[in-house]
């Protein structure tokens, strides 16, 4: 069990926690007060939340988002749901047909990818799993009020796959003040895990976050264009949120919105890649 399920919550211990699970992390102090490296710019964004924070609350709750793009009209966006649940015993009753993938509305990373034979898709194993996960209270762990008092529920939806077969690769659009100024592309999410990071313009950088980058450029995918003027639109009003992306042959699925993308520690490699993208975000016009 972590050390922070065990400390009190509120602002002054939230922001102390996550300065010094960065500083643990990232090897140096993050200065949120006056934030130049990318890092610095997330945990900023914990000291002065820029937005509606029940919104993003809502935004973050991954049930509560395909109402909310729904409300939009940007209904094309929802990925299928198959079914949202409160208990395992619920689960249990259901009966699933093909591939799924299920994940925790109210948390972060967790997701568990199965086949479903005679209407059961999960193991007692992965049952138990989700007995967990609708146990942890992900604020608790991180400290990021966007989870703070979100439903805890199960939900259930249909594993996506490409024009290749394979699950679809994920392209996130790191916004400031509604404007993207970066896109991740993750490779191999489920296999060998790389990571790419390109300019707007799609200009390949010279570094990565957390896995190892991908030396090889991509072609610029053809929904690019259509994909910045989507996440202009979600990511307005708010100071800093990702706007992830499934690249469909149908067209664009979302796949979340993420305001603290690894909690404001995440390492960069080789390093200077933190302090270069902070740059990219000062000189980004502010609102």
């Amino acid at each position: 069990m972590k050390l922070q399920n065990y400390l009190p919550t509120g602002r002054i211990w939230d922001n102390a926690l996550s300065v010094l699970n960065a500083r643990k992390r990232l090897g140096y102090f993050p200065k949120v007060r006056q934030p130049r490296t990318f890092n610095e710019h997330i945990l900023a964004q914990k000291w002065t939340f820029r937005g509606d924070l029940n919104l993003a609350r809502r935004i973050t709750e991954k049930a509560q988002v395909k109402e909310w793009l729904a409300e939009m009209e940007m209904q094309p966006l929802v990925v299928p749901t198959i079914g949202v649940f409160n208990s395992v015993e619920e689960i249990e009753a259901f009966q699933f047909e093909g591939e799924v993938i299920a994940k925790s509305t109210h948390g972060s990373g967790e997701a568990i990818i199965r086949t479903a034979e005679a209407g059961v898709a999960f193991t007692p194993e992965d049952l138990q799993t989700f007995r967990e996960w609708l146990q942890e209270d992900y604020y608790q762990r991180s400290r990021e009020p966007n989870y703070k008092g979100i439903p805890k529920r199960i939900i259930v939806e249909p594993l996506l796959r490409d024009e290749t077969g394979n699950p679809p690769k994920d392209f996130k659009f790191f916004c400031a003040d509604g404007e993207p100024f970066a896109i991740q592309v993750d490779h191999g999410r489920y296999t060998e895990h790389t990571r790419q990071l390109y300019s707007t313009d799609w200009q390949l950088m010279d570094f990565s976050m957390c896995y190892p980058r991908k030396p090889e450029a991509m072609s610029p995918p053809a929904q690019l264009t259509e994909a910045l003027e989507t996440a202009r639109k979600l990511s307005n009003g708010f100071g800093f949120v990702r706007v992830d992306f499934y690249f469909m042959p149908e067209g664009l699925k979302l796949g979340e919105m993420t305001f603290f993308p690894g909690n404001g520690a995440e390492k960069f490699q080789p390093e200077h890649g933190d302090q270069q993208l902070g740059e990219v975000i000062q000189l980004l016009p502010r609102v």
